[in-house]
């Protein structure tokens, strides 16, 4: 719609990328190679790049990739030859953290719009203007800016756009500066290898077990939608590109709905019904603090668990049995056998006096107490539990139903893609004379005009037509000398042959353009503070989280840092590094 956000979808995977695009993402972010900040996701390769912005552009939708790590020299190359490969392969934009990396792609590059990561730490006028003067038409805030320093940043540099993470993962430490994972494992989340320092469990300088002291909220702006379109906001973002394909499809067919309508926004019962689903498929406790302005740890911070809650079914029984407990409740999603629960139980050794207990759902009865394999949303149902400790709460932790309802996919990309398969270029003109073919192909932004030999005969019966060479080059311009019969498999080797020599020109070009954008680079081009070195000068991390309780804090590695209050921000500082490696936890750290 004319004036409205784009929904910004995460591409962590070929999955995501389809289901976003079936949901009505107006674009994706996606990865190439390691220079970006999500390794673990499962990133593009540059031979199928043109094929995914091609399905991106056929839905309606733009390609962004990242490309915001901090710039080594060892990278240089790499970074100008994905850079060569996004323009040829038609993509929209790149998302950079290095700033002379969004000068040399002005410069070399023009036709891709550049946009400054989260990574590259805009959260003021100042920052955002730098940002703007390198090159950048859009920045992308950190998490930690509220809605007034949104209006300020909109309001002094009207013609640069403001993209805003609106839902996902967020960080302790302000974004692009966190040193907790280099500190704990030697895994930076600088440079895409987030070990997640933040999700551990800690213990305070008596050796007390005070929970996940770091651990931050999900970021929840669905109820301020109205207020960021008035702001004049051009993109809202949803994290996630370690995320399962529904849970993308989930978010991004909430926020396309709430942008579909005159007034923007979901109803009461809109936003009921999406927190409930997408809660089955991943939450943690969410918040919308840092955009009021709140930067109390209390409204930020949950230091029971880091990991996924589900669904809380609200009021629920437990039935005693010989065979153990059954718990009785009113499943707010579809519940199938081998679906999940996680259960709340009192636990008097944890801090909050809480523990969570996933447990598979092995036997279902409705309730009527009759065994069956499926109760439908709002029915009652029974679970049996091996659980013993008193149950505090019950929730729907997982959901095939729920799964297969948002994975549901309409826009496939090419089969060939998932090979890593290079699509291959289409045809714009063809010329058959009676020794050669001659055509012009393209693939995203590059075009060549190719010829190869053929030995085509006088035609005895029908002669070629348009209606043949469709068969073999697609819809296309044709030009036919008359009269000329030309065989089947002669036609198909040409083909071959002419694909094969645009690939081979597509090679050249993406060296072409790297090497010249390489030395351009170069000249400009200064190498960062290694993260080891800036943990050796300064602060392990610094965060916009107020009131955190100050004191030494132990990692289960035995890292230990010194955690205290500096006017309006957190300062953690690495006092000692743990002699063992941190233990990695399954989870999903924010990417940018």
């Amino acid at each position: 719609m004319e004036g409205r956000p784009e929904v910004l979808a995460p591409g962590g995977s070929l999955e995501a990328i389809e289901v976003a695009l079936t949901r009505g993402a107006d674009a994706i972010y996606a990865g190439v190679g390691s220079l970006n900040a999500r390794v673990r996701a499962r990133n593009l390769a540059p031979t199928v790049l043109p094929a995914v912005a091609r399905t991106c552009h056929e839905a309606g939708a733009r390609l962004y990739v990242t490309l915001n790590v901090p710039l080594r020299e060892e990278a240089l190359g790499e970074a100008c030859r994905v850079l060569a490969a996004c323009h040829l392969a038609g993509v929209d934009g790149v998302i950079v953290r290095d700033l002379a990396l969004a000068r040399l792609c002005r410069q070399e590059f023009p036709d891709l719009a550049v946009h400054a990561s989260t990574q590259a730490g805009v959260r003021s006028v100042e920052t955002a203007r730098r940002a703007q003067e390198a090159g950048c038409s859009r920045v992308i805030l950190a998490r930690e800016c509220s809605r007034e320093d949104i209006r300020r940043i909109r309001e002094a540099l009207p013609d640069l756009e403001l993209e805003v993470f609106v839902f996902g993962a967020m960080c302790f430490g302000v974004s692009g500066q966190c040193l907790l994972g280099e500190a704990t494992s030697g895994r930076s989340g600088n440079y895409g290898a987030c070990s997640q320092a933040c999700r551990l469990p800690y213990r305070d300088a008596r050796g007390r077990d005070v929970g996940h002291p770091f651990s931050m909220k999900d970021l929840d702006l669905l109820d301020h939608l109205e207020d960021l379109v008035h702001l004049g906001v051009a993109a809202l973002k949803v994290e996630g590109r370690l995320k399962s394909p529904a849970w993308v499809g989930c978010v991004v067919a909430a926020l396309r709905r709430a942008l579909d309508r005159p007034r923007p926004g979901l109803t009461p019962e809109e936003l009921e019904d999406f927190r409930r689903e997408v809660s089955v498929l991943f939450a943690r406790p969410r918040t919308d603090a840092w955009y009021r302005g709140d930067r109390r740890w209390g409204e930020l911070v949950d230091p029971e668990a880091p990991g996924h809650r589900g669904c809380d079914v609200g009021e629920f029984r437990v039935r005693r049995t010989p065979d153990g407990p059954v718990v009785r409740f009113r499943t707010p999603v579809d519940l199938n056998l081998r679906d999940g629960l996680l259960l709340t139980v009192e636990d008097p050794e944890r801090p909050s006096g809480r523990d969570f207990v996933p447990v598979a759902v092995t036997a279902l009865a409705d309730g009527d107490r009759r065994p069956c394999g499926r109760v439908s949303a709002g029915r009652f149902v029974e679970v049996p539990v091996t659980e013993r400790r008193h149950l505090l709460a019950v929730a729907v932790h997982s959901s095939d139903g729920v799964r297969v309802r948002w994975s549901r996919v309409d826009r496939p990309l090419p089969a060939s893609v998932r090979q890593g398969i290079p699509e291959p270029p289409r045809f714009e003109e063809v010329e058959v004379t009676p020794r050669q073919v001659r055509a012009v192909l393209f693939q995203g932004r590059l075009r060549r005009e190719l010829a190869e030999d053929l030995e085509t005969e006088p035609a005895r019966g029908e002669s070629l037509s348009e209606v043949h060479l469709e068969r073999l080059f697609g819809k296309a311009r044709y030009r036919i000398a008359p009269g000329l019969y030309g065989n089947p498999s002669h036609l198909k080797e040409v083909r071959r042959r002419l694909w094969a020599r645009f690939r081979e020109e597509a090679d050249r070009e993406v060296a072409r353009l790297a090497t010249r954008a390489e030395v351009r680079l170069r000249r400009e081009w200064r190498p960062p503070v290694e993260d080891g070195d800036l943990l050796r000068r300064g602060p392990a991390a610094i965060s916009r989280v107020t009131g955190m309780p100050p004191g030494l804090y132990r990692s289960p590695g035995g890292t230990r840092f010194e955690v205290q209050e500096q006017g309006a921000t957190t300062v953690v500082r690495l006092v000692e590094r743990g002699k063992t490696p941190e233990i990695p936890i399954e989870n999903d750290p924010p990417s940018g």
